[in-house]
């Protein structure tokens, strides 16, 4: 008698990671104005996860006034702008789950941070800093936002959502503390593994190259699309990067091996795909997780 061979059975995710300028997108004198002003980008981001049905979303940059109290848990204030998208979404039906902490004061009069949005539920919701500085004052200080997204039949899927510095200003030693802060959260029952952000770390030089260098991660744009190795992941100057051409820095890395593969990497938010929101455009990646 034969048997027919079976395929595992899996799934698929979409995941997106995208940093939001902080409300800098239209800097007003009143804040209030600011985030008037940031109604579109509200609105077109909330519209992409619900028209495109993504699965996880990490935001980088996220703004919250500082003169509004701090809520608990964080980023439930109604100036934080993950807060505005998720709220957009729940409006519409679409439910999601949000995490968040907050790094330190950006642009003066916003509270600046990471944040994770998820349909499927968050287990062992995290932050941490990686910067040897944890000043709220200091805008060098990074604290990432870390969670177990509990995947249907796949199972846990962690996620670290990080903002890193510059490789003059502390990049090496903060992934290096980061590295140390998912093994330390293996134990969990974790079968996947991605790092998501704004890693100030432009491919093919030395900081990129210190994450990919041992194998450890990959960088899934890349693993789909070599050729496009060195394509910028902003257009234009932005802060940090003001002397230079246009870089990738932008990222998402999964670990070696696990049972996940990517399908689909696709940039977002450029204007060709969805209009520009940010000083960053977005990555949108779809993986078949096994």
């Amino acid at each position: 008698m034969k048997f027919k061979s079976r395929k595992p059975k899996s799934m698929e995710i979409q995941l997106l990671t995208l940093n939001l300028h902080t409300y800098e997108q239209h800097p007003r004198h009143c804040p209030f104005d600011t985030m008037h002003h940031h109604e579109p980008e509200v609105h077109n981001i909330a519209e992409a996860i619900a028209h495109l049905g993504i699965d996880i979303v990490c935001f980088q940059e996220v703004g919250e006034y500082l003169h509004d109290p701090i809520a608990d848990p964080y980023g439930e204030s109604p100036s934080n702008m993950a807060c505005r998208i998720r709220n957009r979404l729940h409006q519409w039906g679409h439910w999601y789950h949000l995490h968040q902490d907050w790094s330190h004061i950006g642009f003066q009069r916003w509270r600046e941070g990471t944040a994770i949005l998820s349909r499927h539920p968050m287990r062992h919701n995290y932050s941490a800093y990686v910067s040897a500085d944890q000043r709220k004052d200091n805008y060098m200080s990074r604290n990432v936002t870390l969670s177990c997204i509990d995947v249907p039949c796949f199972g846990l899927l962690h996620v670290a959502n990080v903002h890193l510095s510059w490789a003059e200003h502390g990049f090496f030693e903060e992934y290096d503390k980061l590295g140390e802060l998912i093994r330390s959260r293996r134990h969990l029952g974790v079968r996947g593994d991605l790092i998501v952000g704004d890693f100030n770390a432009p491919a093919g030089e030395q900081s990129y190259n210190h994450v990919v260098g041992n194998a450890e991660y990959v960088d899934q744009f890349y693993e789909l699309h070599p050729q496009r190795f060195f394509q910028p992941s902003y257009q234009g100057s932005i802060d940090g990067w003001t002397n230079s051409a246009p870089k990738r820095i932008d990222y998402v890395f999964k670990r070696n091996g696990d049972p996940l593969q990517v399908k689909a990497m696709d940039v977002i938010f450029n204007e060709h795909f969805y209009p520009v929101v940010s000083d960053h455009f977005g990555y949108l990646a779809r993986f078949e997780m096994f």
